[in-house]
């Protein structure tokens, strides 16, 4: 009899990587296994606008309130209702269904404050990263309650998980690390290229012709996709065009995309400061379609940011044959290696060098495609996948030694 897996989703499209992560890990899940695993998917919406339908599995919608998701946690977490739930409390909407769908191990692509409302049914989850605990000094962290809500799923679930997933060993070793989680029970998958990027084949002119129209682009631009946020780095790139445009003569633009979190203005504002408007160009998503078109016409990825290396568009450049610039950050190199040319995220003349040795220096542009060529392909997506299947049997195995029918 197949096991009966439910992948939940509560992430959004507007979430950028995550979403992207989600949709991959989903496709690749469930295009591996469906033969060996019985997969539905539980969703929190029906405008999550993931097309189950394409993969052949069924979709059921859980709605749970305020009161019902507290319910669920008081369920778990407070310890005169933990000992009384037995008796006259309050039902858990999320385990009633998962009993109803017979439901034998749930999968949380994400953080979901969901993993905390699991009283009797094994989960695995994602953790991609813990840049809330490393960049304390960023306001979307400790200056909101983005801290606490994140470091009580990370350390109540991870804790009660049967296996965590992440992307990086230097992530395996934080979680470990800082949340007290065996390492034999954390299982690392790579970031790869977001569905719209790895199923790209043919360049097609008239694409980037209605993306130039659409967007108004100019002819020569770096290109960093990431949310509107303060550790994202964005007054960084805009410092980087100014001193090239401004002082070196050199012209150039930046073309940003994401969702805006509520820094967009600001970055405006400066970029009008430093009378840098014309040259910087902020856009929103960007359709699956026009995306490889943005990193192929481009001089370069950038990615001046504070948080990684949990990013998927290196993995995309790398694809897509295009140069990167990264952060040296978090011990980064045991990721990228010599793939990318890393700069320092607070002196904006470290990236106005890379670009110039990569505009003047053919060899170090040709180095840096064949090493980011030579990363993508390193990585074995079959061995590492195996690994969620792996995962399944050993619970499996544990279980059939004091499970039986009497």
């Amino acid at each position: 009899m197949k096991e009966k897996i439910a992948i939940f989703l509560d992430t959004r499209k507007n979430s950028g990587g995550a979403y992207q992560e989600l949709a991959y890990m989903l496709e690749k899940i469930s295009s591996k296994f469906q033969d060996k695993l019985d997969i539905s998917i539980i969703s929190t919406s029906p405008n999550l606008k993931i097309e189950s339908n394409k993969l052949n599995l069924k979709t059921y919608y859980l709605s749970m309130n305020f009161f019902e998701r507290h319910i669920a946690f008081l369920r778990n977490y407070d310890p005169t209702i933990r000992r009384l739930k037995k008796y006259f409390f309050f039902s858990n909407k999320f385990e009633n269904l998962l009993k109803k769908l017979n439901i034998d191990l749930v999968y949380f692509t994400g953080p979901s404050q969901y993993s905390l409302y699991l009283e009797n049914t094994d989960f695995i989850i994602t953790i991609p990263d813990l840049s809330h605990r490393e960049d304390l000094e960023f306001p979307e962290w400790t200056k909101s309650s983005e801290f606490q809500r994140r470091d009580e799923i990370i350390s109540k679930s991870t804790v009660k998980a049967i296996a965590v997933i992440t992307n990086a060993n230097i992530i395996k070793d934080k979680i470990s690390s800082i949340y007290s989680v065996e390492k034999n029970r954390i299982y690392v998958i790579n970031h790869r290229p977001s569905l719209g990027i790895s199923k790209y084949r043919n360049y097609e002119p008239k694409l980037f012709e209605e993306l130039k129209k659409k967007y108004n682009l100019p002819k020569k631009y770096i290109f960093y996709p990431a949310m509107y946020l303060p550790h994202k780095n964005h007054k960084y790139i805009i410092d980087v065009i100014k001193i090239l445009n401004n002082e070196l003569n050199i012209e150039m633009s930046a073309v940003f995309c994401g969702s805006d979190k509520g820094y967009l203005n600001k970055i405006k504002n400066y970029s009008k400061e430093t009378g840098q408007q014309e040259n910087s160009f902020f856009l929103d998503f960007v359709e699956d379609k026009y995306l490889p078109y943005l990193y192929l016409n481009s001089v370069a990825l950038t990615m001046p940011t504070f948080s990684g290396p949990t990013n998927i568009p290196p993995w995309e450049a790398f694809m897509l044959n295009v140069p990167v610039l990264y952060s040296d950050i978090h011990n980064v190199k045991e990721v990228y290696k010599e793939a990318v040319l890393y700069i320092d995220p607070f002196k904006p003349m470290t990236m106005v060098n890379g670009l110039k040795e990569i505009l003047n220096n053919e060899n170090t542009k040709k180095k840096l495609l064949l090493n980011g060529k030579k990363i993508l392909e390193s990585v074995d997506e079959n061995k590492e996948f195996n690994q969620f299947f792996e995962i399944i049997k050993k619970r499996r195995k544990i279980i059939n030694t004091w499970e039986f029918n009497s």
